[in-house]
């Protein structure tokens, strides 16, 4: 079997069991048809690791450098992506006062802003459906990205852990693999993710191991596939 009908036969196997862990109805709601309405593509595999790159990167410097913007696990991925896609001229390196300077190549294809936005997210259905710069975390995945495992060791750098945390007043949320970091070289499998509110406050931005995740105290944000709000392995598809 050549290579490209072996990774989708691996793709059914594990949608197959998605659709067995969190049920057919649920399933519909949390993932969009392939192929319908626009979405955000990049030209080539080299586009695609120069978004990877600034996408890490910047996810994992907003742990030491919070931006304001970034007051939830969506609003972390949205600054990144966006950022990510910017041209990062001397004056944008200047007033992102980023703590290392980036030696990255540029996305050569870089999608044109409109009325000063960018198109990032698909937030409907419908092949018409416009691309927005805002999504929050649950449309995101539904709509921006590829289901790829139940199993955290398949996450790439630029991947995002979804979990469904139903007792919580935001239920959906996202945390970004950076692997490893360019600003602590200690580990190679750092996470990165903002916690969202928490009682009364508005919570921060973390920075974990992975190993660390795994043995998390709370059993319900281990990224284990017997974790049952952990839904998985996500992939935006910008990078697919």
């Amino acid at each position: 079997m050549e290579g490209t009908g072996l990774n989708r036969l691996i793709r059914l196997i594990r949608l197959i069991r998605l659709i067995r862990f969190v049920g057919l109805i649920g399933l519909i709601g949390l993932i969009a048809p392939v192929g319908l309405g626009a979405q955000l593509r990049l030209a080539d595999e080299s586009d695609r690791a120069a978004f990877r790159g600034w996408f890490v990167l910047l996810a994992d410097a907003a742990f030491y450098q919070p931006p304001a913007e970034i007051t939830d696990c969506a609003a972390l991925v949205r600054y990144a992506m966006r950022e990510a896609l910017r041209a990062h001229t001397a004056e944008w390196l200047r007033l992102a006062r980023l703590p290392v300077a980036p030696a990255l190549a540029e996305v050569a294809s870089r999608p044109a802003a409109r009325d000063g936005r960018l198109p990032l997210f698909r937030i409907a259905a419908g092949a018409d459906a416009p691309l927005v710069e805002f999504a929050d975390a649950r449309t995101l995945v539904r709509w921006n990205t590829r289901f790829i495992s139940r199993e955290a060791s398949d996450a790439r750098p630029g991947d995002l852990l979804y979990y469904r945390q139903p007792s919580q007043r935001q239920p959906d949320h996202l945390m970004v693999v950076v692997g490893p970091s360019r600003l602590d070289p200690s580990a190679n499998d750092f996470i990165v993710y903002h916690t969202g509110p928490v009682d009364q406050a508005s919570g921060e931005i973390r920075k974990v191991r992975m190993a660390d995740l795994q043995r998390h105290p709370a059993p319900r944000w281990r990224p284990v596939p017997s974790n049952k709000a952990f839904i998985g392995v996500f992939r935006l598809v910008a990078l697919t």
